[in-house]
């Protein structure tokens, strides 16, 4: 497990982040909408921790698409990647590079 705070270290060293869509994307006024998780991975490629809320140790889920641009923006990373189909994720890595995880279309 990891929380916000460490990511933007983990990620300067070379490691990368997972966004994961856990719901399909709606659209609620000017808001898009849905739910994303997110998964750590470290330099060495090895190794992936789920981001949790640093009190309760739960997961932590954003729940607009606002929230997923800023946290990756937040973390030092140079592109947005944003998956809008339940089970879709998409790697983003350092040097503003993306690809899709576990081999689906994105």
């Amino acid at each position: 497990m990891i929380v916000s705070d460490q990511v933007k270290e983990v990620v300067a060293e070379g490691g990368s982040v997972i966004v994961e869509c856990l719901e399909t994307v709606s659209k609620k006024g000017t808001a898009v909408v849905g739910q994303w998780g997110f998964q750590v991975v470290a330099p060495d490629r090895k190794t992936r921790r789920l981001l949790v809320l640093k009190l309760t140790i739960q997961p932590e889920v954003t729940r607009t698409a606002l929230g997923v641009m800023s946290k990756l923006m937040s973390w030092g990373l140079p592109t947005v990647a944003l998956p809008t189909t339940e089970g879709q994720s998409i790697e983003v890595f350092k040097d503003g590079s993306c690809a899709p995880v576990g081999g689906g279309d994105t």
